[in-house]
């Protein structure tokens, strides 16, 4: 219920008995009724929320420190169209996202957001793919999502390494070749339509285009490898009461927008982004048999497949066309001097596996297909550098073998004991799969085959100045795809914080925050936001810190610590309040399983014999002493247990509720650590529910201490202060 308090401000979850009593005493500001939005939006009357008494509250609004992206940022869309982010406030399509499965799939976006920012950075990454974004803004490594201002050069993040999306425009295949033609090494400047090209086949093919787009166009040889595209008859053709160009390619082109425009500004019209699969693949086929090249590097007995263009926006759209077949490709930005003037050049190169792949899928056409033969019966025999594809070394921090000897042995090791050897490198996706397969890991399996291709972090620039971005809301796995890289999406959380740190003493003392912070961003709050000064005034809000204490997983300080980020202590969760249900959640198995019901019996004998106090080296010890489970299946629950104690998040004491639950204090208990981080996808919501769990039960202890005290007549006070639990 929201009470008015004039017309400036507004009050929600207070009795009128309780507003008349104390006014605005015990609120917090929660933000302002927004009555028109756009670029400068219009803020009405301030909300305040009764904080002094427990309530169940969903708050979703704006935040003074959010995550945003760059407006020209570029969104895939379901239909396969490339969408700026800042033209998708009303676009109902779907987009792609990170599963928790490490697949991408399409899903709905919920919500939009947009506002001003002086400060960005600019990442740039090894495969040549850049994007502009928040200091806030987290990316997906191989120990979950980290703030891009925590990451430095050599960081490796997620990107997708397909992103299989095709529409259902149509096209002719005789315009797909044309368009390809024309915009690899088409003419159109000068009121024409040239072609430029040496190879018979392809000058033959591209006729034949020409032919089938328009009976009434020819071409004919102009000059040395020139091609002319004209009108046999220069009569204009009638539509409607208008008289039109005879030449209908012409018209096509500018109908299309890439009439008339000089090399450097070329660009892949958006219908290319929009056609079935195999028109794609044309595409690619002609563009490369045209300005593509493929060869025999004799300094490095390889072959190598690459392309060039001086249009930037040409290479990062053929790039981006290769990640729909999983082909991966490195772009290079090139200095040119010719007669003495210096121009910029782009060049994207394929290596190992994805030349193989793409004389395959995309193929070359007319006079490259010899050497394209020659490649595809050599290049099966050629040693390859399975440094490109690989998975970050960090994933040993996660996961090990119970036995590298016996996986050694298991994937035929000459000397088995010298896979241990694997943990001082990163390695190949064949060969964790290969580990993870002999070890039955399933969850390192899933990082094995994911659709995630971990790229470098080449450069990290700071950017300064007055920016509109963006962001977007994606229920349930809460990430999306821009700039082909794995972003995460937007969140409101820390004015509530904020809110509650500003409270007179009177009203702190008796309440307890505690926030679960779900990726890792609200230790910020203990630093001015002085950037966003402006900003923030006109939510009447004020860049202040706050006094708040930043606990995270007892396994994970020295991790916080290496990166200085400010922490003022750990917790861990006591192993025997996991019930066996919990316990199934977090490794996210069946009770039907053998797994499951197996583990599901340890847990329950355990707690009967051992009561509350054992650990999980106890669980270990049972499962291994247990003599009806098959071996199969206590190794395969004794690994993923093993797995569970080297988080460091469980013991047999665990942290006491009453230490988290301090009067006065907010408590942020940061579990970013256990979101997409390996193995760990169900550690987050164990989390909040053993909190939440142990709240709801002190709760109910002091309260039967209160009762008694009324029953004796004593003053009704307890010890506990109410507790609001914050779950972003």
């Amino acid at each position: 219920m929201s009470i008015d308090l004039g017309e400036k401000k507004a009050v929600i979850g207070r009795s009128l008995h309780d507003l008349e009593k104390y006014r605005e005493k015990g609120t917090a500001y929660i933000g302002k009724v927004v009555m028109s939005s756009g670029e400068n939006p219009v803020l009405g009357r301030k909300i305040l929320m009764d904080i002094a008494k427990p309530h169940v509250v969903l708050i979703c609004g704006k935040r003074g420190g959010g995550k945003c992206l760059d407006g020209d940022t570029l969104i895939t869309l379901e239909d396969g169209s490339l969408t700026p982010i800042k033209a998708l406030e009303k676009d109902k399509r779907k987009i792609l996202n990170l599963n928790h499965k490490y697949k991408i799939e399409k899903a709905n976006k919920t919500e939009f957001y947009k506002r001003k920012v002086n400060r960005m950075l600019k990442i740039s990454l090894r495969s040549g793919k850049e994007i502009k974004l928040t200091p806030e803004h987290p990316l997906l490594t191989i120990n979950g999502w980290i703030p891009v201002q925590e990451l430095n050069k050599g960081s490796r993040i997620a990107t997708p390494r397909k992103t299989e999306v095709f529409g259902e425009e149509f096209l002719k295949e005789s315009e797909v070749k044309l368009l390809a033609y024309l915009i690899a090494e088409g003419h159109t400047k000068l009121q024409t339509v040239w072609f430029s090209n040496e190879d018979k086949v392809l000058i033959e093919d591209f006729k034949n285009a020409v032919n089938d787009f328009d009976l009434n166009l020819t071409v004919n040889l102009s000059q040395k490898n020139n091609y002319r595209v004209v009108c046999k008859s220069l009569k204009k053709k009638i539509l409607g009461d208008k008289k039109v160009n005879p030449h209908t390619l012409k018209n096509w082109l500018k109908e299309l927008g890439i009439y008339n425009l000089t090399s450097a500004n070329k660009v892949i019209p958006e219908i290319i982004f929009k056609i079935p699969k195999q028109k794609v693949a044309l595409f690619l086929n002609r563009y490369f048999s045209c300005d593509g090249t493929i060869y025999f590097d004799s300094n490095t007995k390889s072959w190598r497949v690459s392309c060039a263009s001086n249009s930037e926006q040409i290479i990062r759209s053929i790039q981006h066309l290769l990640t729909r077949f999983e082909i991966f490709s490195i772009l290079r930005k090139k200095i040119n001097v010719l007669n003495e003037k210096t121009f910029g050049s782009f060049e994207l190169e394929l290596k190992g596996e994805n030349i193989e792949k793409f004389l395959k899928e995309i193929s070359f056409f007319g006079e490259k297909e010899l050497r394209q033969k020659n490649a595809l019966q050599e290049i099966r025999f050629l040693k390859r550098n399975p440094n490109i594809d690989t998975v970050p070394k960090e994933i040993w921090d996660h996961y090990r073998p119970k036995n590298w000897a016996e996986i050694g042995r298991k994937i035929g090791y000459k000397f088995p004991k010298s896979l241990r050897e694997s943990m001082h490198y990163s390695p190949s996706r064949q060969k964790l799969l290969q580990i993870a397969r002999a070890d039955e890991n399933e969850l390192i399996q899933l990082i094995a085959q994911s659709d995630i291709f971990w790229d470098e972090i080449k450069s990290i620039e700071e950017l300064n100045g007055d920016f509109w971005v963006y962001d977007l809301t994606v229920p349930e796995n809460h990430n999306f795809v821009a700039n082909d890289i794995i972003v995460h999406n937007s969140y409101s959380l820390a004015v509530l914080l904020e809110e509650f740190a500003r409270q007179p003493i009177s009203i702190k003392k008796r309440i307890s925050v505690i926030a679960i912070d779900t990726v890792g961003i609200f230790w910020t709050l203990k630093v001015p936001n002085k950037e966003e000064k402006a900003e923030l005034f006109n939510w009447d809000l004020t860049p202040d810190k706050t006094d708040a204490r930043v606990l995270v997983p007892k396994g994970k300080l020295s991790f916080y610590k290496e990166k200085k980020i400010p922490v003022d202590g750990a917790f861990t969760l006591k192993v025997s309040e996991l019930e066996s249900e919990e316990w199934l959640a977090l490794f996210n198995l069946s009770w039907k399983e053998a797994e499951g019901v197996l583990l599901s019996r340890i847990v329950d004998e355990i707690k009967e014999k051992f009561g509350t106090l054992y650990d999980i080296p106890k669980l270990i010890s049972a499962v291994q002493l247990d003599k009806d489970a098959d071996k199969k299946t206590k190794d395969a629950v004794i690994g993923r247990l093993k797995v569970a104690k080297s988080w460091g998040l469980f013991e047999k004491e665990g942290t006491k509720i009453k230490d988290l639950a301090e009067p006065g204090k907010i408590t942020i208990i940061d579990v970013s650590a256990y979101r997409q981080a390996i193995g760990m996808e169900g550690t987050r919501e164990i989390i909040v529910a053993l909190i939440g769990k142990k709240l709801f039960e002190e709760r109910m202890l002091y309260r039967k201490e209160e009762e008694i005290k009324l029953i004796e007549g004593e003053k009704k006070e307890s010890d506990m202060p109410i507790v609001w639990m914050l779950i972003d």
